[in-house]
């Protein structure tokens, strides 16, 4: 399993909020709050499909990390369902 994918997983498995955004260009932005209250980040481009999510930053108390990584397209189905169901 690749990084971003572990990290899909992480945040998938144990967060407990959500938050999607779009941005002006029509990227779609999820948020997941994870239950220590660090929240991790993925991106898709507009017009793309599942394979196109990218783990981005993570946010944690008192520090951060940045990745541009990819995530497959099996768990970025997941994350699109989510982004989906954000935004209803």
């Amino acid at each position: 399993m690749i990084l971003d994918d572990s990290l899909t997983q992480e945040a998938l498995s144990t967060g407990s909020k959500t938050s999607t955004t779009i941005s002006p260009s029509g990227a779609i932005r999820l948020a997941i709050t994870l239950s220590d209250g660090a929240v991790q980040h993925f991106e898709r481009p507009p017009d793309t499909t599942c394979a196109n999510w990218r783990a981005t930053e993570f946010e944690a108390p008192e520090s951060g990390f940045i990745f541009n990584e990819p995530v497959t397209e099996q768990w970025g189905q997941a994350l699109t369902l989510i982004a989906r169901n954000s935004l209803a």
